[in-house]
């Protein structure tokens, strides 16, 4: 098979995997922020500072205003949580 082939399997596999997790309604910006704070955190469910999330190569190029939206989108969705002050820069990914 060729590689377009494998590319496309890979996107039909986890097409089927975001929605047995129930995110395929998530954007796409949300999706590369949820997977990086599952990556930083490394399921110890530990707190990840904001600079370490807008450094990873998943959402570096993401610009700042959509990055914040896309952390309240999560919040809102119980998904993570806001650690500290308003100001800490600390998000966590949710137990539940």
């Amino acid at each position: 098979m060729p590689t377009i082939g494998h590319y496309a399997t890979l996107r039909n596999l986890l097409l089927e995997m975001e929605r047995d997790l129930q995110i395929s309604g998530l954007s796409d910006i949300d999706k590369r922020v949820m997977s990086t704070l599952v990556l930083l955190d490394e399921g110890r469910y530990e707190t990840v500072h904001l600079n370490d999330i807008r450094d990873h190569a998943l959402t570096a190029s993401i610009p700042a205003p959509s990055l914040y939206r896309s952390f309240q989108t999560l919040i809102n969705m119980g998904l993570i949580n806001k650690v500290g002050s308003a100001r800490s820069g600390l998000y966590q990914l949710t137990s539940s």
